[in-house]
């Protein structure tokens, strides 16, 4: 196997959580207490060896870039790699042409930079750890100008609704791809994750060019499966999940709760970065019961905690209960108070109000600041 990798996370496609991303993009969006979803897509490529990155942000540059701070968690060689926001400034306002070709196109030094042979692209609401390097060898083995990344499903009709359904010929060319609407419980689902030659590239975008302006890179994708271009399909069989809802977020968030489900998506070899803060271990009082919950480093729990995930410099008062709950960074419960199947965003103070409570499939939200 031979040729550099540039990895390009590609936030153009990426669905809404509800309100908790009307004002940060879901790649921002704090994860499992400690992480951004965007932690993970990264680790994939650092992991994988890629140490050239294109980040391509359609909007809310705000919370990504104070996530990413100084970017270089993620970059394993900074003598030899990079790691560059793309945005595209002028097409914010007009949301057709806010594509990722036309940001690629903008941001055109950055593949003038790259000496990549190959492109990789990776969304940010697919969480999984995948190994780049084993996709690239089968992409060149089957000489492949394109390459699809897909997993199987079981649970298709409850889960995934919204993204491709791949269908591929017996020599594993992908044919169609169309959008799964929760018919069938199996199906392969297009994970957003390909690997590009650097000629096909730049040869799909010209074309896409050429039929619509408003054609992204799914839009060409599946334009070129339909008319018969030869895309290969790459199995992935490892964990995944799809955040492509505030329902889904909490469920997904609280199943890794679950360490059957925890070992297969945090692996020994496989680590996933993300940005350091220098804050105190957590810290436990005696009256303080936990179970099961994620506790990140710097919160106070002085009341109980069940099934939860609990963020950083959090304080969770005597007397208060957090039970099948997400809190966020430097949010307060207040003493008994009770918050059951809740989100609650940051810098949150909940004391007057003595209970949040949802339903298991529609989680109660409190917003970023507010004080409840």
């Amino acid at each position: 196997m031979s040729g550099k990798m540039l990895g390009l996370l590609n936030l153009h496609h990426s669905p809404n959580l509800g309100e908790m991303t009307t004002d940060r993009t879901l790649a921002s969006t704090s994860f499992l207490g400690r992480y951004a979803f965007m932690d993970f897509a990264l680790s994939n490529f650092t992991n994988s060896g890629i140490d050239q990155v294109g980040i391509l942000v359609k909007e809310k540059p705000r919370s990504l870039l104070k996530h990413l701070g100084s970017r270089n968690t993620w970059n394993v060689n900074t003598k030899t790699g990079f790691e560059n926001i793309m945005y595209n400034e002028s097409a914010i306002f007009n949301r057709r042409y806010n594509t990722d070709f036309a940001n690629i196109r903008t941001n055109d030094w950055v593949m003038r930079k790259s000496t990549a042979d190959y492109i990789v692209f990776a969304p940010a609401h697919f969480i999984c750890a995948i190994d780049y390097r084993k996709v690239l060898q089968e992409h060149i083995a089957n000489k492949a100008a394109i390459t699809l990344i897909y997993a199987p499903i079981d649970r298709a009709k409850e889960h995934f609704i919204g993204s491709d359904i791949v269908t591929l010929n017996n020599d594993g060319l992908v044919i169609n791809l169309r959008s799964n609407k929760g018919t069938t419980n199996v199906a392969n689902i297009s994970l957003e994750m390909y690997i590009i030659n650097r000629a096909k590239l730049l040869e799909l975008m010209d074309k896409s060019n050429e039929i619509s302006s408003f054609f992204g890179l799914h839009d060409i994708i599946a334009f070129s499966c339909n008319a018969g271009e030869r895309v290969h399909g790459y199995r992935y069989d490892g964990f995944v999940r799809c955040f492509d809802s505030m329902e889904h977020y909490i469920e997904y968030s609280l199943e890794l709760l679950n360490y059957k489900y925890r070992q297969q998506l945090f692996l020994p070899e496989w680590p996933i970065y993300t940005v350091t803060h220098d804050t105190p271990p957590t810290f436990y009082d005696q009256g303080a019961e936990v179970r099961n919950s994620f506790i990140a480093n710097g919160a106070q729990i002085y009341g109980k905690v069940q099934n939860s995930i609990i963020s950083r410099d959090v304080v969770i008062e005597p007397g208060a209960k957090v039970v099948d709950s997400i809190v966020l960074t430097q949010s307060v419960i207040g003493s008994n108070v009770c918050l059951c199947n809740a989100i609650v965003d940051k810098y949150c103070h909940v004391k007057f109000a003595k209970e949040v409570a949802g339903e298991e499939n529609h989680p109660a939200y409190v917003h970023q600041g507010d004080q409840i």
